[in-house]
């Protein structure tokens, strides 16, 4: 009974979260002059704009940039193409038993079998052609969208107290590049262990903004490959790196190599 009202809880909640997004979908759409791309945005592309242009659009503290089941991994043809990172990523799912149940009864055994697949995920990462590759693939699946739109606040607000940031692909890549380490995660607690997630660690900020992670917290959400952004980590980093930025309007601003490729008038 509690698993099924944690699932019922989980569910509402991830309900909520997918019709904030739409509204700001909806909210940048109309600032812009575009409009939603009414697919299963699978691709990241939320909002096409008036030059036919895709982005991937962002609000909110955490950005879920994906969460990936065992086929998923196994049959994403471009996932498959980054070195192991695809293999490594199921080597880490299936260090857990195919039932919950089984990992309740010893989270510790599932735990320790984590760890080594967790430390070679690490090392696959870490190659900077690899990560850049991994980051293109999880922002802009592959390059299908051209930009990543952010507005930092919760995604529920009103359209007019809205301010969007537009960075070009590439921009984030190699912003993500300079200034990230990945490591280990490490115990804090007496009952964690350590070696559990590859971390993002900010060098500018000296924190972690990002991790990627085994979901098993619940029957619902179990043996998945989740990866996780901090919208303000990554946005500092962003406006720290791109050097030139380019007001359009009131509420959107461009940066970098976005504003001689956005040229439209809003």
């Amino acid at each position: 009974m509690p698993d099924m009202k944690r699932r019922a809880m989980t569910s509402a909640h991830a309900s909520e979260v997918k019709t904030s997004g739409h509204i700001n979908e909806q909210h940048f759409a109309e600032l812009i002059g575009g409009q939603v791309n009414r697919g299963s945005h699978k691709d990241k592309k939320d909002v096409i704009d008036k030059q036919h242009r895709s982005h991937s659009v962002k609000a909110g503290t955490w950005w879920q940039v994906f969460l990936y089941s065992r086929e998923r991994l196994l049959t994403n043809t471009i996932f498959q193409g980054i070195g192991s990172v695809a293999d490594l990523m199921v080597a880490c799912i299936d260090a857990y038993p195919e039932q919950y149940s089984n990992y309740l009864s010893n989270k510790i055994e599932a735990k320790r079998r984590l760890q080594p697949a967790m430390r070679s995920l690490l090392e696959e990462l870490s190659q900077p052609k690899i990560l850049g590759a991994f980051l293109n693939k999880a922002l802009f699946d592959g390059g299908n969208a051209d930009f990543l739109s952010v507005y930092l606040g919760p995604a529920k607000d009103n359209k007019e107290t809205k301010e969007f940031n537009i960075y070009y692909k590439d921009d984030v890549v190699d912003a993500l590049l300079s200034n990230i380490e990945l490591r280990n995660s490490k115990a804090r607690k007496n009952n964690e262990m350590d070696d559990q997630k590859v971390t993002f660690r900010s060098n500018l900020q000296r924190k972690n903004i990002g991790e990627i992670e085994d979901r098993h917290d619940s029957s619902g959400h179990y043996r998945e490959m989740k990866f996780r952004l901090n919208a303000h980590g990554v946005v500092h980093i962003l406006n720290s790196h791109i050097n030139t930025r380019q007001r359009l309007s009131t509420q959107i601003i461009a940066f970098g190599r976005a504003i001689r490729m956005l040229n439209y008038k809003l």
